[in-house]
């Protein structure tokens, strides 16, 4: 993990409000259909609605959060579901302590 790329996912504030999200998904998010939330997180799309982008926009967020090691994501069946990374998560705090 690089302090640089924690740095660089924690800039924008769409971000970090998506971390926020992932945190407690169920009090964020309401499924439209069967496996929107659930283990393996939650379906982009929703985050998108969620946060009043596109979902090219939402996918480019998410990735920049994965590249940092901030959050998990899996392919199901076509959709794509996303997740809080707590180890990534406590290893980010960590480097940013050292700064």
């Amino acid at each position: 993990m690089d302090v640089v790329e924690v740095a660089k996912a924690l800039a924008s504030p769409t971000r970090v409000n998506i971390l926020g999200w992932l945190k407690e998904p169920g009090t964020h998010f309401v499924s439209r259909r069967a496996g929107d939330l659930g283990p393996a997180g939650v379906c982009a799309s929703l985050i998108a609605e969620k946060a009043g982008i596109s979902a090219p926009t939402a996918s480019r967020h998410l990735d920049v959060l994965r590249r940092a090691g901030l959050i998990e994501s899996e392919r199901i069946a076509g959709w794509s579901f996303h997740r809080r990374n707590p180890a990534g998560l406590d290893l980010a705090q960590q480097l940013l302590d050292d700064v």
